[in-house]
């Protein structure tokens, strides 16, 4: 914990009089995304919204059960929900050059440097080398989770075959299905999240070393996070305060000022939360390139001075 709360004191002291421009850049970053939520809310074109509520309405009922797959085909063939589809696909491919412009911004605000908030457009020469690591981690994460998926397959595949007769009846069979599909679902989970932290720095790496090779990025994040996966998820962890202070504060505006003002102010709070947490990162990871053959000290001190390669 004293080693997370110095990397968070370096990611304070970085952003210390640069908030604003942080803001900004995080807000360039998320755009792309809440404009197409936005604009999908606004139209009624949210595929996920409109798949929740054909489930809600055949849940119960027989004939809307019977008409699901029909009312799931017309809803996909919309105009407007193909075109928010495509939208979405758009935004998604964006993102992540845009994710790698602010994470080279953070870096060099961390070593002392200050740049404009045009730096999280630096990246753009990497655009589908930025999209090739968002998507090899992304299946990285996936196979991780494949135990546990395959689990809960097998436990749904198990509990639907059980005789129906039993009605809402668990017996002992039903109870150990359900045990396997809860531990299905808890491994999938974790297994995601330690998947995730050995590659947690290899967009940090692409950022610093825009050169670098995408498996080249993966296997020295796999590297460099050897061992060392238990304190980058403390520092995650040490931000779960902050995640309900946004959830409870928007709320509590959104009761007082209206659901506008409310959303604006869960949305202040996020990007607030993404440069922190960025910038966290940012710290850990030079921790990590500086001294990357030695055990990480317990005790930094968020004001070392920081040693030449």
């Amino acid at each position: 914990m004293i080693f997370s709360a110095a990397l968070r004191a370096k990611a304070r002291a970085a952003l210390r009089q640069h908030w604003q421009t942080a803001l900004l850049i995080a807000l360039i970053v998320n755009l792309p995304t809440l404009l197409v939520q936005g604009i999908s809310a606004f139209t009624n074109s949210d595929v996920t919204l409109r798949l929740e509520n054909l489930l809600l309405q055949a849940s119960g009922n027989t004939a809307a059960m019977n008409a699901l797959p029909d009312s799931i085909r017309a809803m996909l063939a919309e105009s407007g929900v193909i075109a928010m589809t495509f939208l979405g696909v758009l935004a998604w491919l964006v993102t992540p050059v845009l994710s790698i412009g602010m994470a080279h911004w953070t870096l060099e605000r961390l070593r002392g440097q200050e740049l404009p908030v045009s730096t999280v457009f630096s990246r753009l020469g990497i655009f589908f080398k930025s999209i090739g690591l968002r998507l090899f981690i992304t299946l990285k994460v996936l196979l991780w989770m494949l135990p546990g998926f395959a689990l809960t397959l097998v436990s749904m595949f198990l509990l639907f075959r059980m005789d129906s007769n039993t009605g809402m009846i668990i017996t002992p069979a039903a109870g150990f299905i359900l045990l396997l599909l809860y531990s299905g679902l808890i491994g999938m989970i974790v297994l995601g999240v330690m998947g995730y932290l050995y590659y947690a720095m290899a967009e940090l790496i692409l950022a610093d070393e825009p050169e670098e090779r995408v498996l080249s990025c993966a296997r020295r994040s796999k590297v460099l996070m050897k061992g060392r996966r238990s304190r980058l998820m403390s520092l995650y962890m040490a931000f779960i305060p902050w995640y309900l202070l946004v959830l409870f504060g928007s709320s509590l505006i959104d009761g007082i000022a209206g659901p506008v003002i409310g959303l604006v102010a869960q949305m202040l709070g996020s990007l607030f939360l993404n440069a922190y947490i960025l910038a966290s990162e940012g710290a850990f990871y030079e921790v990590l390139r500086l001294a990357p053959a030695e055990d990480m000290h317990v005790g930094i001190s968020p004001d070392d001075p920081q040693d030449p390669d």
